[in-house]
Protein backbone atom coordinates (compact mmCIF):
# COMPACT_ATOMS: atom_id res chain seq x y z
CA UNK A 1 0.00 0.00 0.00
CA UNK A 2 1.66 3.57 -1.04
CA UNK A 3 0.90 6.65 0.57
CA UNK A 4 -1.04 7.92 -2.35
CA UNK A 5 -3.80 5.44 -2.29
CA UNK A 6 -6.98 6.19 -1.26
CA UNK A 7 -9.47 3.67 0.04
CA UNK A 8 -13.30 3.22 -0.38
CA UNK A 9 -15.62 0.48 0.98
CA UNK A 10 -18.87 -0.30 -0.88
CA UNK A 11 -21.47 -2.51 0.87
CA UNK A 12 -22.18 -2.36 3.99
CA UNK A 13 -24.48 -5.50 5.48
CA UNK A 14 -24.02 -7.76 7.97
CA UNK A 15 -20.11 -8.73 7.07
CA UNK A 16 -19.16 -5.45 4.74
CA UNK A 17 -20.00 -2.53 8.24
CA UNK A 18 -17.75 -4.70 10.77
CA UNK A 19 -15.08 -4.46 7.98
CA UNK A 20 -15.41 -0.79 6.77
CA UNK A 21 -15.10 -0.28 10.23
CA UNK A 22 -11.87 -2.04 11.03
CA UNK A 23 -10.66 -0.73 7.94
CA UNK A 24 -11.21 2.68 9.07
CA UNK A 25 -9.69 2.35 12.40
CA UNK A 26 -6.86 1.24 10.65
CA UNK A 27 -6.17 4.08 8.47
CA UNK A 28 -7.11 6.62 11.24
CA UNK A 29 -4.42 4.52 13.74
CA UNK A 30 -2.16 5.13 11.04
CA UNK A 31 -2.42 8.72 10.06
CA UNK A 32 -3.61 8.24 6.35
CA UNK A 33 -6.91 9.61 4.31
CA UNK A 34 -10.36 8.46 6.04
CA UNK A 35 -12.13 5.74 4.69
CA UNK A 36 -14.56 6.40 1.62
CA UNK A 37 -18.01 4.51 1.99
CA UNK A 38 -21.05 3.93 0.08
CA UNK A 39 -24.25 1.91 0.78
CA UNK A 40 -27.68 2.27 -0.92
CA UNK A 41 -28.87 3.07 2.41
CA UNK A 42 -27.44 5.86 3.15
CA UNK A 43 -28.38 5.47 7.03
CA UNK A 44 -26.00 2.60 7.10
CA UNK A 45 -23.07 4.60 6.87
CA UNK A 46 -23.68 6.94 9.87
CA UNK A 47 -21.52 4.89 12.84
CA UNK A 48 -18.91 5.00 10.06
CA UNK A 49 -18.99 8.58 9.79
CA UNK A 50 -18.92 9.10 13.25
CA UNK A 51 -15.44 7.42 13.61
CA UNK A 52 -14.27 9.54 10.76
CA UNK A 53 -15.47 7.80 7.26
CA UNK A 54 -16.41 9.95 4.70
CA UNK A 55 -19.97 9.22 3.18
CA UNK A 56 -20.26 9.37 -0.76
CA UNK A 57 -22.98 10.07 -2.39
CA UNK A 58 -22.84 8.26 -5.26
CA UNK A 59 -21.10 4.99 -7.06
CA UNK A 60 -19.24 8.14 -9.19
CA UNK A 61 -18.31 9.64 -6.78
CA UNK A 62 -16.16 6.56 -5.19
CA UNK A 63 -14.49 6.11 -8.64
CA UNK A 64 -13.40 9.45 -8.95
CA UNK A 65 -11.60 9.71 -5.10
CA UNK A 66 -10.77 6.19 -4.30
CA UNK A 67 -8.54 3.86 -6.20
CA UNK A 68 -8.57 0.84 -4.27
CA UNK A 69 -12.04 -0.04 -3.86
CA UNK A 70 -13.70 -3.10 -1.74
CA UNK A 71 -17.20 -4.14 -2.35
CA UNK A 72 -19.14 -6.87 -0.17
CA UNK A 73 -22.60 -7.52 -1.45
CA UNK A 74 -25.61 -9.38 -1.31
CA UNK A 75 -25.81 -11.34 -4.22
CA UNK A 76 -24.75 -11.56 -7.93
CA UNK A 77 -27.43 -9.37 -9.45
CA UNK A 78 -26.32 -6.99 -6.81
CA UNK A 79 -22.15 -7.14 -7.96
CA UNK A 80 -23.40 -6.84 -11.44
CA UNK A 81 -25.48 -3.32 -10.73
CA UNK A 82 -22.67 -2.24 -8.71
CA UNK A 83 -20.05 -2.70 -11.04
CA UNK A 84 -21.79 -1.76 -14.29
CA UNK A 85 -22.02 1.25 -12.24
CA UNK A 86 -18.86 1.77 -10.82
CA UNK A 87 -16.62 0.90 -14.65
CA UNK A 88 -18.91 3.44 -16.72
CA UNK A 89 -18.07 5.75 -13.95
CA UNK A 90 -14.82 5.13 -14.17
CA UNK A 91 -14.17 5.56 -18.34
CA UNK A 92 -14.17 9.28 -17.45
CA UNK A 93 -11.02 8.81 -15.14
CA UNK A 94 -9.47 6.92 -18.21
CA UNK A 95 -5.81 5.74 -16.93
CA UNK A 96 -6.52 5.76 -13.61
CA UNK A 97 -4.99 2.80 -11.34
CA UNK A 98 -7.05 1.22 -9.87
CA UNK A 99 -7.65 -2.51 -7.67
CA UNK A 100 -11.18 -3.57 -7.30
CA UNK A 101 -11.48 -5.75 -4.47
CA UNK A 102 -14.66 -8.49 -4.48
CA UNK A 103 -15.53 -9.75 -1.42
CA UNK A 104 -19.23 -11.08 -1.69
CA UNK A 105 -20.18 -14.75 -2.44
CA UNK A 106 -20.78 -15.15 -5.66
CA UNK A 107 -21.46 -17.64 -8.85
CA UNK A 108 -17.85 -17.61 -10.53
CA UNK A 109 -18.97 -16.80 -13.90
CA UNK A 110 -19.84 -13.91 -12.76
CA UNK A 111 -16.69 -12.37 -12.03
CA UNK A 112 -15.77 -13.62 -14.95
CA UNK A 113 -17.99 -11.34 -16.60
CA UNK A 114 -16.83 -8.53 -14.78
CA UNK A 115 -13.17 -9.10 -15.02
CA UNK A 116 -13.82 -9.85 -18.62
CA UNK A 117 -15.06 -6.11 -18.90
CA UNK A 118 -12.26 -4.91 -16.82
CA UNK A 119 -9.87 -6.14 -18.69
CA UNK A 120 -10.51 -3.66 -21.62
CA UNK A 121 -9.26 -0.70 -19.36
CA UNK A 122 -5.79 -0.19 -18.60
CA UNK A 123 -4.72 -0.15 -15.51
CA UNK A 124 -7.58 -1.61 -13.80
CA UNK A 125 -6.97 -4.62 -11.78
CA UNK A 126 -10.15 -7.13 -10.37
CA UNK A 127 -9.45 -9.77 -7.39
CA UNK A 128 -11.70 -11.98 -5.99
CA UNK A 129 -11.35 -12.07 -2.03
CA UNK A 130 -14.30 -14.00 -0.46
CA UNK A 131 -14.02 -14.38 3.48
CA UNK A 132 -15.05 -17.40 5.24
CA UNK A 133 -16.37 -16.73 9.57
CA UNK A 134 -19.68 -15.07 10.54
CA UNK A 135 -20.26 -11.22 11.88
CA UNK A 136 -18.34 -11.90 14.95
CA UNK A 137 -15.27 -12.78 13.22
CA UNK A 138 -15.21 -9.94 10.76
CA UNK A 139 -15.72 -7.61 14.30
CA UNK A 140 -12.66 -8.89 15.77
CA UNK A 141 -10.29 -9.09 12.32
CA UNK A 142 -10.69 -13.00 12.66
CA UNK A 143 -11.66 -14.24 8.90
CA UNK A 144 -10.13 -16.31 6.88
CA UNK A 145 -9.67 -14.33 3.23
CA UNK A 146 -9.60 -15.99 -0.16
CA UNK A 147 -7.55 -14.38 -2.21
CA UNK A 148 -6.75 -14.64 -6.61
CA UNK A 149 -6.12 -12.36 -9.22
CA UNK A 150 -3.13 -10.44 -9.96
CA UNK A 151 -0.22 -11.08 -8.05
CA UNK A 152 1.30 -7.68 -7.57
CA UNK A 153 -2.63 -6.54 -6.81
CA UNK A 154 -2.46 -8.89 -4.14
CA UNK A 155 0.66 -8.09 -3.08
CA UNK A 156 0.06 -4.16 -3.10
CA UNK A 157 -3.54 -4.82 -0.94
CA UNK A 158 -1.57 -7.45 1.63
CA UNK A 159 -1.35 -5.08 4.18
CA UNK A 160 -5.12 -4.44 4.19
CA UNK A 161 -6.06 -7.88 4.96
CA UNK A 162 -4.18 -9.13 7.43
CA UNK A 163 -4.01 -7.96 10.33
CA UNK A 164 -6.72 -5.48 9.70
CA UNK A 165 -9.63 -7.64 8.35
CA UNK A 166 -8.83 -11.23 8.95
CA UNK A 167 -6.45 -13.72 10.81
CA UNK A 168 -5.35 -15.83 7.15
CA UNK A 169 -5.40 -15.54 4.14
CA UNK A 170 -5.18 -18.80 1.61
CA UNK A 171 -4.28 -17.69 -1.73
CA UNK A 172 -5.80 -19.88 -4.70
CA UNK A 173 -3.81 -17.97 -7.89
CA UNK A 174 -4.41 -15.66 -10.38
CA UNK A 175 -7.84 -17.11 -12.01
CA UNK A 176 -10.18 -15.41 -10.02
CA UNK A 177 -13.31 -18.07 -10.26
CA UNK A 178 -11.21 -20.19 -8.26
CA UNK A 179 -11.63 -18.14 -5.04
CA UNK A 180 -15.11 -17.91 -6.18
CA UNK A 181 -15.16 -21.87 -6.47
CA UNK A 182 -13.60 -22.38 -2.97
CA UNK A 183 -15.76 -20.09 -1.08
CA UNK A 184 -18.76 -22.03 -2.07
CA UNK A 185 -17.06 -25.54 -1.57
CA UNK A 186 -15.99 -24.30 1.81
CA UNK A 187 -19.86 -23.00 2.74
CA UNK A 188 -21.18 -26.49 1.75
CA UNK A 189 -19.13 -28.25 4.71
CA UNK A 190 -20.44 -25.35 7.17
CA UNK A 191 -23.94 -25.79 5.79
CA UNK A 192 -23.24 -29.57 5.58
CA UNK A 193 -22.47 -29.14 9.16
CA UNK A 194 -26.18 -27.37 10.24
CA UNK A 195 -27.62 -29.96 8.82
CA UNK A 196 -25.97 -32.95 10.41
CA UNK A 197 -26.86 -31.19 13.36
CA UNK A 198 -30.00 -30.52 13.26
CA UNK A 199 -30.76 -34.42 12.44
CA UNK A 200 -28.91 -35.10 15.48
CA UNK A 201 -30.60 -32.36 17.57
CA UNK A 202 -34.31 -33.10 16.15
CA UNK A 203 -33.27 -37.38 17.19
CA UNK A 204 -31.91 -36.48 20.59
CA UNK A 205 -35.31 -34.63 21.46
CA UNK A 206 -37.52 -37.28 20.02
CA UNK A 207 -35.51 -40.11 22.20
CA UNK A 208 -35.36 -37.96 25.43
CA UNK A 209 -31.95 -37.53 25.08
CA UNK A 210 -32.23 -34.00 25.16
CA UNK A 211 -30.46 -30.68 23.68
CA UNK A 212 -28.47 -30.40 26.54
CA UNK A 213 -26.88 -33.84 26.80
CA UNK A 214 -26.26 -33.50 22.74
CA UNK A 215 -24.47 -30.14 23.51
CA UNK A 216 -22.58 -31.59 26.22
CA UNK A 217 -20.86 -33.98 23.57
CA UNK A 218 -20.64 -31.57 20.89
CA UNK A 219 -18.43 -29.19 23.29
CA UNK A 220 -16.13 -32.17 24.09
CA UNK A 221 -15.72 -33.62 20.28
CA UNK A 222 -16.93 -30.95 18.15
CA UNK A 223 -15.32 -27.29 19.28
CA UNK A 224 -15.49 -24.63 16.41
CA UNK A 225 -18.74 -24.30 14.28
CA UNK A 226 -20.79 -27.11 15.73
CA UNK A 227 -20.65 -25.91 19.20
CA UNK A 228 -21.41 -22.12 17.60
CA UNK A 229 -24.40 -23.51 15.94
CA UNK A 230 -25.32 -26.17 18.28
CA UNK A 231 -25.85 -23.73 20.49
CA UNK A 232 -28.15 -22.10 18.45
CA UNK A 233 -30.37 -24.71 18.07
CA UNK A 234 -29.91 -25.82 21.85
CA UNK A 235 -31.67 -22.25 23.06
CA UNK A 236 -33.76 -21.61 19.77
CA UNK A 237 -31.49 -18.74 19.50
CA UNK A 238 -31.70 -18.69 15.73
CA UNK A 239 -34.69 -17.07 15.24
CA UNK A 240 -32.70 -13.61 16.60
CA UNK A 241 -28.89 -14.29 17.14
CA UNK A 242 -28.67 -14.43 13.22
CA UNK A 243 -25.39 -14.54 11.50
CA UNK A 244 -26.55 -15.53 8.03
CA UNK A 245 -30.13 -15.44 6.77
CA UNK A 246 -32.24 -18.11 5.30
CA UNK A 247 -32.38 -16.01 2.00
CA UNK A 248 -28.75 -15.76 1.83
CA UNK A 249 -28.03 -19.24 2.39
CA UNK A 250 -30.80 -20.44 -0.10
CA UNK A 251 -28.70 -18.01 -2.56
CA UNK A 252 -25.41 -19.65 -1.19
CA UNK A 253 -26.50 -23.16 -1.59
CA UNK A 254 -28.38 -22.67 -4.59
CA UNK A 255 -25.00 -21.95 -6.37
CA UNK A 256 -23.05 -24.89 -4.71
CA UNK A 257 -26.38 -26.93 -6.57
CA UNK A 258 -25.64 -25.03 -9.89
CA UNK A 259 -21.71 -25.39 -9.76
CA UNK A 260 -22.05 -29.19 -8.96
CA UNK A 261 -24.58 -29.81 -11.89
CA UNK A 262 -21.99 -27.96 -13.84
CA UNK A 263 -18.84 -30.02 -13.37
CA UNK A 264 -21.43 -33.79 -12.56
CA UNK A 265 -20.06 -33.83 -9.28
CA UNK A 266 -23.09 -35.42 -6.64
CA UNK A 267 -23.85 -33.18 -4.06
CA UNK A 268 -26.67 -34.60 -2.16
CA UNK A 269 -26.17 -33.20 1.38
CA UNK A 270 -26.88 -30.18 -0.35
CA UNK A 271 -30.07 -30.63 -2.02
CA UNK A 272 -31.49 -31.95 1.72
CA UNK A 273 -30.04 -28.58 2.88
CA UNK A 274 -31.99 -27.11 0.30
CA UNK A 275 -35.25 -28.39 0.88
CA UNK A 276 -35.16 -27.52 4.35
CA UNK A 277 -34.07 -24.04 3.82
CA UNK A 278 -37.42 -23.81 2.29
CA UNK A 279 -39.07 -25.50 4.87
CA UNK A 280 -37.91 -22.60 7.36
CA UNK A 281 -38.97 -19.51 5.17
CA UNK A 282 -42.33 -20.97 4.32
CA UNK A 283 -42.60 -20.89 8.50
CA UNK A 284 -41.54 -17.47 8.95
CA UNK A 285 -37.92 -18.13 8.99
CA UNK A 286 -36.56 -16.17 5.63
CA UNK A 287 -34.67 -14.03 8.00
CA UNK A 288 -33.92 -16.13 10.34
CA UNK A 289 -30.27 -17.77 10.55
CA UNK A 290 -29.50 -20.81 8.77
CA UNK A 291 -29.35 -22.67 11.56
CA UNK A 292 -33.22 -22.88 11.63
CA UNK A 293 -32.89 -25.41 9.58
CA UNK A 294 -33.14 -27.35 12.68
CA UNK A 295 -36.89 -25.91 12.83
CA UNK A 296 -37.51 -28.03 9.34
CA UNK A 297 -36.71 -31.03 10.88
CA UNK A 298 -38.34 -30.51 13.89
CA UNK A 299 -41.74 -29.89 11.78
CA UNK A 300 -40.88 -33.07 9.99
CA UNK A 301 -40.20 -35.26 13.72
CA UNK A 302 -43.80 -33.85 14.32
CA UNK A 303 -42.83 -30.94 16.69
CA UNK A 304 -43.40 -27.48 16.37
CA UNK A 305 -40.67 -25.16 14.59
CA UNK A 306 -39.43 -23.33 17.50
CA UNK A 307 -39.86 -24.90 20.89
CA UNK A 308 -42.77 -23.38 22.78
Amino acid sequence: MDNFDRIAFIGLGAMGLPMATNLQNYLKSQNKESLIVYNRSISKTESLVKIGAIAAQSLKQVTEQANIIFTSLANDEAVNQVYNELLESLKHNEGKNVIFIEMSTIYPSTIVNIKEKIEKMSKVQILCCPVWGPPIAATNAQLIIITSGNQPAIDHVMPLFIPVLGKKTINVGEDVTKAATFKLIGNFFVGGAIELLSEGMTLAEKTGVGRDKLMEFIDLFFPGPFQNYGKKMQKDTFTTDVGFTVNNSIKDVGHMRRLAAEYESPLPVADILHQHLITAKANGGENYDWSSVFGALRIAAGLSFVNK
